[in-house]
């Protein structure tokens, strides 16, 4: 997993915690909503603090509880994540997401309008399309697909026997 998905666990799992707002908490209780060891923890901790997602300040010791404070909301986190997931043309990772249960109704609705308007035809306006069949050479036609990567293409429609 990446820092911003161990950060989105967390926040998940701690969602009842208001930013900004300091607990107490024990490298075991964290490795155990990370499913790592606590030396994991440690170094998954340190990147969110480099990334400025947190602060963290290590228990002095033994069996005494660190200071963990957000400073990113869930929401803000979540909406964050499922746009470089859109991006990627990761969709399925993003409504995976979304699914999860405790996920706010407004930032579920949101995200789900990005998720449709990356999975959905271009607004193309008509003017375009008549420009377009201007430039194209004579004999082409052209038509649209969509990329593995959710991109849109221009290609010549015809079959290859009808080609010149």
């Amino acid at each position: 997993m990446k820092t911003a998905e161990h950060y989105l666990e967390l926040r998940y799992r701690l969602r009842n915690v208001a930013n900004h707002c300091s607990i107490y908490v024990s490298l075991d209780e964290l490795a155990s909503i990370l499913y790592c060891s606590t030396r994991n923890v440690k170094r998954i901790l340190s990147n969110m603090q480099e990334d400025g997602l947190i602060y963290w300040k290590p228990g002095g010791g033994r069996g005494h509880r660190s200071k963990l404070l957000f400073r990113c909301s869930l929401e803000e986190a979540l909406t964050t994540h499922i746009d470089a997931l859109l991006h990627r043309g990761a969709f399925k990772e993003a409504i995976r997401w979304l699914k999860r249960e405790g996920i706010p109704a407004r930032v579920r609705e949101r995200c789900y309008r990005e998720v449709l308007a990356a999975l959905s035809f271009p607004r193309i306006h008509v003017r375009e399309i008549e420009g377009l069949n201007r430039t194209w050479p004579s004999g082409i036609v052209p038509a649209m697909v969509s990329t593995n990567t959710g991109r849109w293409l221009f290609v010549d429609g015809q079959d290859g026997d009808n080609r010149k």
